[in-house]
């Protein structure tokens, strides 16, 4: 039914001949988005009553959403300042760990997945998301990241996010 819903708004906007307005853009700005997902491990000390003991594995994994306007403006691969901050609460987390636990994680793997929104599919920017996906890739090299255990991909351009939030209006 919502699908449903979605799919005649969407028509009458394209049968109509008129733009998305800012606001109507402004407004699927959340589905604007690249997911990002750091497995690695944390060492535990091995027992101190058990000096020859080898230390054991903590498997753990890290997930960051850059999403929305402080991260993408529409139709644009360009990380912006908002969400460069999201990815270096994951990195310092991933390289310091926690008060609780200060141990660094060793990260095997990084997965980043890029998407768009359904305006920026139906204006013809379907490589928009893996652009954005490797601009994520880029700024995790930059920060140390090994650009070998990193795995990027576009949530494939026939199928973007859906619509989460109407404009009002």
């Amino acid at each position: 039914m919502r699908l449903m819903s979605l799919a005649t708004a969407v028509a009458a906007v394209i049968l109509s001949g008129c733009a998305a307005s800012p606001e109507q853009i402004s407004c699927l700005q959340p589905n604007r988005r690249v997911e990002v997902e750091m497995s690695g491990i944390k060492l535990k000390p091995p027992p101190k009553n058990k000096p020859k003991a080898k230390p054991g594995r903590q498997s753990l994994v890290l997930k960051a959403i850059v999403q929305g306007d402080g991260a993408w403006d529409h139709g644009q691969a360009v990380l912006k300042a908002d969400g460069k901050k999201e990815l270096d609460k994951v990195v310092n987390l991933a390289n310091k760990g926690t008060k609780r636990d200060p141990r660094p994680t060793k990260i095997g793997s990084v997965v980043i997945t890029g998407h768009i929104d359904a305006t920026e599919f139906d204006a013809g920017l379907k490589d928009l998301d893996e652009q954005r996906a490797k601009a994520v890739m880029e700024y995790l090299v930059s920060k140390g990241i090994d650009q070998k255990i990193i795995f990027w991909q576009g949530n494939d351009a026939k199928n973007p996010m859906p619509v989460t939030k109407f404009c009002e209006g």
